[in-house]
């Protein structure tokens, strides 16, 4: 199971956008990145399903509603979540979960890179979003999982140069690796002045906004482009969402809200295959059951120069 940025809202602030931890009524299990084996299934499951490795899409639609059937499941009004309340998590040795979202896994990803599927497929939504084309300049402000998927994906769609900003110099060093053009640590770089001048002054035409800071939330209009599209991705600890109001209206963007994935597990997985992509890099750390509550720590203070962590029930 992979420890999410979600995961570590909770685990720091009891809630995330409004859910809070009360509304599991008692212990909770969280966790909804991961990748087992089917043990058994239900009357109506394919039985070949059983004894396969599998990824889980966590997000269970009820498939009725005008939106699902408008091909919108990731909004769905009636959904349940795994790993967040009122739905215990994969943080388990054994979980429950529709076989409809339960995708075997190819036998040349492994364990770890299965795990990463759900955010690439996040990733995968997020450039749908903004209809990325190729040979224009990208912005990814924030070099977590969440951002080096996009990375990964933007480094093979054509467009360049692409820039990426982290707090911490490690990150970048890995974007660096992944494909980043350049990288800025906002902390003694003037990232405004460096991004306008690597396109020409008029800044990028696409912006994924992955970090959730209010810092990001500003920066992410005034490094946009005229007509210019941002994405926004990161989740905030307050919830909410603040930039300046002119520079946006001014430069006619468009600023559009990343939900989760929207049925791009397939793809996903389609890119992780033919591209080849390095998912497994972003895996730093390892934890046992029995030491998930280090492995939440690790990744909340981002020590050990950690990225992802994964716990193996």
């Amino acid at each position: 199971m992979g420890v999410c940025g979600s995961d570590l809202h909770m685990f720091k602030e009891g809630c995330i956008g409004g859910i809070t931890i009360e509304q599991a009524g008692g212990p909770f299990v969280p966790g909804h990145e991961c990748v087992g084996t089917v043990e058994a299934v239900g009357p109506e499951a394919d039985p070949a399903l059983v004894g396969r490795r599998v990824f889980v899409e966590p997000a269970i639609n009820c498939g009725r509603c005008r939106w699902c059937l408008a091909g919108v499941p990731n909004v769905c009004p009636h959904h349940e979540f795994l790993g967040l309340p009122p739905r215990g998590g994969c943080l388990s040795e054994y979980i429950v979960h529709p076989a409809r979202l339960c995708e075997p896994l190819d036998d040349h990803i492994d364990d770890d890179a299965g795990v990463l599927l759900e955010p690439l497929a996040i990733a995968v939504h997020s450039l749908d979003r903004l209809g990325v084309a190729g040979g224009l300049p990208a912005v990814i402000l924030g070099v977590g999982p969440i951002g080096l998927t996009h990375l990964m994906l933007l480094a093979h769609s054509g467009l360049g140069p692409i820039i990426v900003t982290d707090l911490l110099d490690y990150r970048l060093e890995l974007a660096r690796d992944l494909g980043a053009d350049h990288a800025f640590n906002p902390r003694r770089d003037d990232v405004i002045a460096a991004v306008r001048e690597l396109t020409g002054g008029h800044g990028a035409e696409f912006v994924f906004e992955c970090a959730g800071c209010e810092e990001t939330f500003e920066q992410m209009v005034e490094l946009a482009a005229p007509a210019g599209r941002v994405a926004v991705v990161g989740i905030p600890a307050e919830d909410r969402l603040a930039f300046k109001h002119s520079t946006a209206r001014r430069k006619g963007l468009d600023v559009l809200m990343v939900r989760r994935a929207n049925r791009t597990f397939h793809r996903a997985a389609a890119w992780a295959r033919q591209a080849n992509l390095p998912l497994a890099k972003l895996v730093t750390h390892h934890f046992p059951l029995e030491q998930t509550q280090r492995a939440y720590e690790t990744a909340a203070g981002y020590a050990d120069g950690v990225v992802k962590a994964i716990i193996r029930p």
